[in-house]
């Protein structure tokens, strides 16, 4: 199972990266995300309108209390922002690879697998 990070929504919404990276694998899509895509400053609308239909494609994973407490858990080890720890304790939660450019906020969590689509 693969989690997607927000910036992995925001490249495929803008094309940065092709929708044919979306393979077989079943893709999970923490809440927090939602948020996060579709709520940066200077949207435009195209871009909203494809943001929210591959959001409608990926299940929705909701904040849980297991979630909360693995955010927790994170942000107790090692400063992160609110937004990254939400999406990794999501991806732990849920056994899945996560997918990020952004690996290098991630990587300090040994136990979350992590792969930054841009690099293979």
């Amino acid at each position: 199972m693969i989690c997607f990070d927000t910036n992995i929504i925001i490249y495929i919404a803008k094309a940065t990266l092709g929708e044919d990276i979306i393979g077989d694998e079943p893709i999970i899509c923490p809440s927090i995300v939602y948020i996060e895509a579709l709520g940066y400053p200077s949207i435009k609308s195209i871009e909203e309108q494809r943001i929210r239909d591959l959001l409608a494609t990926l299940t929705t994973i909701p904040l849980t209390d297991n979630i909360i407490q693995g955010a927790i858990k994170l942000r107790q080890f090692k400063k992160m922002s609110l937004g990254d720890s939400i999406v990794a304790a999501t991806a732990l939660e849920n056994n899945s690879q996560l997918w990020t450019v952004n690996a290098g906020d991630f990587e300090h969590i040994d136990s979350l697998d992590i792969l930054n689509p841009l690099q293979n």
